[in-house]
Parts: structure tokens; sequence; C-alpha cells
């Protein structure tokens, strides 16, 4: 990847040197812009928005300090190198506090020049690995969310343990740092809380959720993941001892063994614990937080996307295993559901 450079400096013959650097080098960076003072540079800022700039300190209109400070206000990935002809101290010690990678003395020496490059450069590709890993994670953090809260409402706390053991060995697989990891389990409390708070309104009677009190220790974060859901289990379990509890659950149970047949109705279902359709209806949304039909579904979908990791299956097949007769109906849930077609998922997990 190439990164964007612009010059600032009133003197062509630095600029000329520091240009055929860039040049004859394979730095990485391609010279995008140059100015002689400050207010041109810092229109350049605004209009390119480079990845690097390297400065004088003192130049006509604006010194290089006071537009560092301006460029930074505006656009803090921005990365500096100073180049001034006078060893000042006082100078160097402000650049450095605003963020500048180096300050270098003229005449500019290549070996030490393209060092400061190199270094510049080092940054801007860690900087933009860990974005992109953090746009991933993003992604996924949203489907671990929906499938932990999922099984949360659905008691399983084997599937709590199991997916939580999942998520922390895919950080421990790409080597993230604890600080990092912190972060990102905090993205998942975040995103679980609002998976909660859109099955029920009754967020009050749930444990506390506050993601302040994630551990900082690397060992000790899926532990307390693993006992938080295990928490808000316990505490749904004691809400759903009232009312028609057991039916429901009855249902889930004949739900698990008969999902994948093509027509499980509501009228079915009903008839198994003798309660009128629209009435069973209203119960099993209270007490599980979804309706019938978004149960049957997510079960469906929950199967399908296992079926999905095993590549001898065909997606038609797969949709007939878990009771789609209609594949085009199957596909159009399955997108529904997870923002991705059958082979967009498998794509995604690598097949």
């Amino acid at each position: 990847m190439m990164y964007k450079v612009i010059t600032v400096d009133d003197e062509k013959l630095i600029k000329r040197s520091i240009h055929a650097l860039i040049l004859k080098n394979q730095t990485g960076f391609e010279l995008v812009g140059e100015a002689i003072d400050g207010e041109d540079a810092l229109q350049l800022c605004t209009d390119l928005s480079p990845d690097l700039v390297i400065t004088d300190i003192r130049m006509p209109k604006m010194n290089g300090l006071s537009f560092i400070q301006k460029v930074k206000e505006m656009n803090t990935h921005t990365q500096f190198i100073v180049v001034s002809g006078y060893d000042e101290f006082e100078y160097a010690q402000t650049a450095l506090r605003f963020g500048v990678v180096d300050f270098l003395l003229k005449p500019i020496k290549p070996d030490q020049f393209l060092a400061s490059l190199q270094k510049v450069y080092h940054h801007l590709e860690t900087k933009d690995k860990a974005s992109k890993e953090r746009s991933e994670w993003l992604w996924n953090v949203k489907v671990f969310a929906e499938e932990l809260v999922s099984h949360i409402w659905l008691l399983e706390e084997q599937h709590v343990r199991t997916k939580m053991e999942e998520i922390h060995q895919q950080l421990l697989n790409k080597q993230v740092k604890e600080q990092t990891m912190k972060r990102l389990y905090t993205d998942l409390i975040t995103y679980m809380k609002g998976e909660l708070k859109n099955q029920t309104e009754r967020m009050s009677d749930l444990p506390c959720i506050d993601e302040r009190s994630l551990p900082d220790k690397e060992k000790n974060m899926k532990d307390f993941m693993v006992n938080l859901c295990e928490s808000i289990i316990n505490t749904v379990k004691e809400k759903r001892k009232y009312g028609h509890r057991k039916n429901i659950l009855t249902v889930v149970s004949y739900i698990e063994e008969h999902f994948t047949k093509e027509n499980v109705s509501l009228q079915e279902v009903a008839n198994l614990v003798d309660m009128s359709p629209s009435y069973f209806s209203m119960e099993f949304k209270q007490e599980m937080g979804i309706s019938f039909k978004q149960f049957i579904t997510k079960k469906r979908i929950e199967k399908a996307k296992d079926l999905l990791h095993n590549p001898i299956y065909k997606t038609y097949e797969i949709a007939e295993a878990i009771g789609y007769g209609d594949y085009p109906h199957f596909t159009k849930t399955f997108k529904k559901c997870t923002g991705l077609t059958p082979t967009q998922y498998r794509k995604r997990i690598g097949l």
C-alpha cells in the first residue's frame, strides 16, 4: 500500500533532495503535493488528507509548529517529520510534544531520513491493520452478541460456555494484546445489552451489566463473561417460574425435536398444551421474549449455520433438512437473519 506524503519547505533544494529520496527508494510513500509555507500546506492537508507531512519549522506566514497544531486539530491520523536548519532544543521539544515522529537537521542525511520514513510506514501499517481487525471484530461481535443472548434466553448454559470459548480462542489466535482484548470484550457487552433490551423491556430485573467491571487480565476475562451470562440465565429462570412456564418449556422441548419438519404449526403446538393458538402465542412471547414463529426460524437458522460448516452438504439440501421445502424462501430468511446468503456465509467462514 502507498501512503500519501506532502512536503512543506521554502527551500527548493531541500524539497528536491527529499523528493529524490522518496522516489528513488522503495519507501512505500507517494508524493501528492508540496507547499512553501504553512498556510498553503494547511489547505493541501484539508484537500488531500495526507498520511505524512515533511515540514520545515521556520516558514513565512505560519511557522511549522503552528501548522502542525492546526492539522492535528482537524486530522489526527496525519504523521509529521520536521526538518530544520536550526538545532534548537526548545523547537524539538515542542515538536515531539505534538506527536512528531522525528526532528531532523539540515542538510538531510539520507540514512537518517529513510530510517524516519520506515518508522512512519511501520506505524501507519500497524494502525491500518488494527483498524481492519477492529472492523472485522465489530461485524463478528454483533453476531456473537445475538447468539449469546439467544442461548441465554433459551437457558442454554452449555452453549454459552462453548460460544465464549470460541470467541476467546479467536482472540488468542489473533494474538490480541490484553488492553485490546478488554476493549473488544467491552464491545461485546455493549452489543449484548442492546440485544437484551430488544428481547425484553424488563431490563431492570436483570443483573447489572457493567462493562467497567471487566477484569484487566486476559485469563480472567472469559470467566467473567461466562459468569455474567450465567447470572442473567439464572435471573431469566426465576422470572419463568410463574405463569405457564411448564407448558411453554414442554412446547420448547417439542420444537427442539421437530423444528426440522416443514409444517410445525402454531395450532399443533397449542393443542399439545390445551391452549388456544392466540393465548398460547401471547404466553410464549411473554416467556421466551420472541414469537413462536421467530423461535422456529431461529432454531432452523442456527441448525443451517452448523450444517454450512460441513462442505459435503449443498445449500438446497440444508434447506430441505431443516424444514424449508422452498429454497428461495430459505435463502431469503437466512439473509434476513444473518445479513448474508448461505453462499456468502460459507465464504465468510472460509469454505
